[in-house]
Formats: C-alpha cells, structure tokens, sequence
C-alpha cells in the first residue's frame, strides 16, 4: 500500500480533504471467489463478478487504507457508482482519498472516496460518510 504516512491513531485533525490516504491492490482471485461463493453460493454469471464483491472490496480498500481507526466511529453513509464489470482474475487497483471533512454539532463528520479501477476502466467508484470519534 502507498499514500500518506499513518499517524498512531487516525483522529479528525489527520485528514485533509484532497488528500489521498492510500493505493492499494486488490486481487479477485479464486480464493477470494471461493469465500464469497461459500458465503452466498455461485455466481449467476460466472465471467462477471456480484456488484456485491466489488462494494465488499472497496470496503475492504477503505479499512486497509486508514488504519488504526479510534474505536466509536459510525459509518453514517455511503454512495456508489457502478462502472465496468469486473471478472474472476482481474487485480483491482484502489485509491482512498478524503474528498470533505466538517465539524457540525459537535460531530467530526468525513467523507471518504473510495474508486476501483482495472487499468484505465472504472468498476466501482463511492463516498463513504463517517462521523469520526476523535
């Protein structure tokens, strides 16, 4: 993973809007495949991947990138946008970014984007809103 260096414990003063917090890959491997399909069995098309594996790894994006997170944060929202289809094999790259941060009745309110890209194709592009503990 690349980005900004972590500080110990991620707080409301770290992020800067515009600021990328990490890039990292993402491989939808067969092993990877073979968890989700354990969990919600075969895919009803097999050379395209649920859209719901591509939010479970921008999420997962999201929690490798900004970590150690203070206990207490609340995931208050989160948009997505569907782009390209993605397929078994393919190696995802992601970019974390803080796109707006507000302080609004006494609640540290983040917004992160989050984007998975294979090569110069967007698969699944979001915002994730949090309101920050410390």
């Amino acid at each position: 993973m690349t980005g900004a260096t972590s500080p110990a414990v991620w707080t409301f003063d770290d992020f800067l809007p515009g600021s990328v917090l990490g890039r990292l890959s993402i491989a939808l491997d067969a092993q990877r495949i073979a968890h989700w399909t354990a969990i919600y069995g075969l895919p009803t098309t097999p050379d395209r991947l649920p859209s719901g594996l591509l939010v479970a790894a921008m999420m997962e994006a999201y929690l490798r990138a900004i970590q150690p997170r203070p206990p207490g944060n609340i995931h208050a929202s989160q948009t997505l946008r569907f782009g390209g289809a993605a397929r078994p094999g393919d190696e995802l790259q992601a970019e974390v970014a803080c796109v707006a941060k507000e302080l609004r009745r006494e609640r540290r309110w983040v917004t992160f984007g989050v984007s998975l890209r294979n090569g110069s194709k967007n698969i699944l592009g979001g915002e994730i809103r949090t309101i920050w503990a410390k």
